[in-house]
């Protein structure tokens, strides 16, 4: 009732409760409306609890509420300099759901973590940004990442994405990439990218994955591919 009548005074009385730590399910849900009311003084409250709190619990819900409350500059704040990693990728989670493509790649930029990596790229496909998992997909070191990046690509069903992808391909050496992309044409149910692929591939084993994964695909493009095979 206090969270529905949005007044001042029932914002200090939540505030209030928040605070507290004799209830701590009861403070978890005052730190949940908290993000919903929004306002200076709602995130100045939730950024005191947040600094003085040991409880890992009640700091991934105020850095929901800040997700809520559209707060990037809080979250981009505790994914820089958070030390426990789990709180930290749960940051970096809601930055993306923020859509702060800006500041995840400057996080990106200076990344050492690999498991932190693994988190930044989740937050950029949940941003919804293409191009910087695609600059992940063609230039990672860690084998991982990239392969991930290429996956979160296959995802993500754009024109970019399927351009990036083409791209990858026809300059990857590595093959257990070029599979990964092969899947992620899969995922977009780009048929014709695969019958590109399935054409001109000079390696049988590619080849015949392309191929599989054409026969699940039950596309126009595919059948006729397959077809034209079976009548050589």
């Amino acid at each position: 009732m206090l969270a529905q009548s949005g007044s001042p005074q029932s914002r200090e009385i939540i505030g209030r409760i928040a605070h507290g730590q004799s209830n701590p399910d009861l403070q978890r849900k005052a730190v949940q409306y908290l993000g919903i009311f929004g306002g200076p003084e709602a995130r100045k409250t939730m950024a005191e609890i947040y600094a003085s709190s040991t409880d890992a619990s009640l700091k991934t819900a105020i850095l929901r509420s800040y997700m809520i409350g559209g707060d990037k500059e809080r979250l981009f704040a505790a994914a820089k300099n958070e030390k426990d990693p789990v709180l930290r990728a749960e940051a970096i989670q809601q930055l993306g759901l923020v859509h702060g493509e800006q500041e995840l790649a400057q996080l990106y930029g200076s990344e050492t973590s690999p498991e932190i990596k693994m988190a930044l790229l989740k937050a950029f496909f949940l941003a919804g940004d293409a191009n910087k998992i695609a600059d992940a997909a063609r230039n990672e070191k860690d084998p991982e990442a990239r392969r991930t990046a290429v996956r979160d690509l296959g995802l993500i069903h754009s024109d970019d994405s399927a351009k990036a992808l083409q791209e990858i391909y026809a300059k990857e050496t590595d093959r257990g990439i070029r599979e990964e992309v092969l899947n992620a044409f899969f995922l977009q149910g780009n048929a014709s990218a695969i019958v590109a692929i399935a054409r001109t591939e000079k390696d049988a084993g590619l080849k015949k994955v392309a191929v599989q994964k054409l026969a699940l695909m039950h596309s126009k493009e595919g059948s006729d591919y397959l077809m034209e095979i079976l009548q050589k």
